[in-house]
């Protein structure tokens, strides 16, 4: 079940039901007479049940929560003579300790007994309730975290969008994408209309929904929105494989570009990424700078696939005097056919035909040979360039008849043969 970190509202606290408490003491202190009630309670709470309930706040606020726990049992130990108002009181009291040691069992049984007495104010009906929907979600038992919920709706006239934040988790924890729609998108229109923040989690919420949905376009709409009120390294690389998905390689190189520029393209893979789209664009020059300061910064490892990478970079920036150290590492480290063809390749265009020889020779003995005929044509014309006519010719000569270059490996031979007797013949005229 995939999990989706959730900033749930706090748990009900001892403070705030002993302040509901407070507002129902039997005795008033200006006249010591009954206070009328300030709400819809007719109930009240006697002084000794207060102080009682008074200890247990003071070892709660100190995180003694088994002395807070014991300060209440007195008062079960009497529940039948506590009148309801008492009653909801003390398990709301006990839900809150419950909830703080992470016993949601036993909150969840506090809460019940809460919810069952009758007179019940609405505050606290609707605080026991909510709280009965958190703990249910905090056990992942998600259908009843919404059963709860759609009770709490039903009585609640002014929800926060927290609330129906909460509910969009608990069907998209149940992988129910689509039902979690609506709720996000509820929270997030009372925000506007309050002129409330849309909250980082709301957003990234709605994101993965639209995601799973395969909505890519809103997600991306979505993202950009995270990007702009919450930079961090993994949105702005989200957003960038959101452009990817949708084919727009050069949105997604510049996201990514910003993204490095901020310093957020950290990890390896991020980094090769962004090299890639650089090539991808026509960016080489870029792609070079990124790869030798990833590993001049050890932040990329210097192996064959690495390098090979920054060879081709190299080649596509036309930086051929650069790449030939490259290469030459690359070739020595991973013995194949290709590199050393790649480094042959490399010192032909710089002239330098006797290790182009060199390399192609090698490139014959490497790994993973491929395309043997090819490297024997190279390797002949860098001979030949080098002056070393009989084993260039030797070489052209051992191009096989059935090759596709064997029509050019034959008149490269005759040629030769015609420069070796012309030379022959100089020098026995001298």
């Amino acid at each position: 079940m995939k999990r989706v970190q959730t900033q749930l509202f706090s748990a009900l606290a001892l403070t705030i039901g002993l302040t509901l408490a407070a507002s129902a003491v039997g005795d008033s202190p200006k006249n010591g007479k009954p206070a009328k009630p300030q709400t819809k309670v007719t109930q009240t709470l006697s002084q000794a049940t207060y102080k009682q309930m008074e200890m247990a706040q003071k070892a709660f606020e100190a995180k003694d929560y088994k002395g807070a726990e014991a300060a209440l049992d007195p008062l079960k130990v009497k529940l039948d003579k506590l009148n309801d108002y008492e009653k909801a009181t003390l398990w709301n009291l006990y839900a809150a300790i419950f909830r703080s040691e992470d016993d949601n069992k036993r909150a969840i049984d506090a809460y019940a007994q809460v919810l069952k007495q009758n007179n019940l104010p609405d505050g606290m009906r609707d605080g026991a309730l909510f709280s009965l929907a958190q703990t249910f979600f905090l056990m992942e038992d998600y259908p009843k975290a919404i059963r709860v919920l759609d009770k709490w709706f039903a009585v609640v006239q002014d929800v926060q969008p927290d609330a129906y934040i909460l509910y969009a988790q608990a069907y998209y924890q149940q992988q129910k994408y689509a039902e979690a729609k609506a709720p996000i998108l509820k929270a997030l229109t009372i925000a506007k209309q309050r002129n409330q923040p849309l909250k980082e989690n709301w957003l990234g919420l709605l994101r993965a929904v639209f995601y799973e949905l395969k909505d890519y376009p809103k997600a991306t709409k979505v993202m950009e929105v995270l990007v702009t009120n919450y930079p961090k390294d993994t949105y702005f690389l989200q957003l960038s494989g959101l452009y990817g998905l949708a084919g727009d390689q050069k949105k997604q190189l510049e996201v990514m570009h910003v993204a490095y520029l901020g310093g957020y393209v950290t990890q390896p893979s991020d980094v090769l990424n962004l090299a890639r789209l650089y090539l991808a664009q026509e960016a080489p020059q870029r792609a070079v700078d990124l790869l030798l300061t990833k590993m001049r910064d050890k932040v990329l490892e210097v192996n064959a696939e690495n390098l090979q990478l920054l060879a081709q970079a190299l080649s596509l920036a036309k930086d051929t005097e650069q790449s030939v150290p490259v290469l030459v590492r690359l070739s020595q480290m991973s013995g194949e056919s290709k590199h050393y063809n790649y480094l042959g390749q490399a010192y032909t265009q710089l002239g330098d035909w006797s290790k182009a020889a060199q390399a192609f020779d090698a490139a014959l003995k490497g790994k993973n040979v491929s395309n043997t005929d090819s490297l024997h044509m190279q390797l002949g014309t860098a001979l030949y360039n080098d002056g070393k006519l009989i084993q260039a010719r030797e070489v052209f000569r051992g191009i096989p008849g059935s090759s596709s270059n064997a029509e050019a490996a034959a008149n490269w031979a005759k040629f030769i043969t015609t420069e070796v007797e012309r030379n022959q013949a100089l020098k026995s005229k001298s």
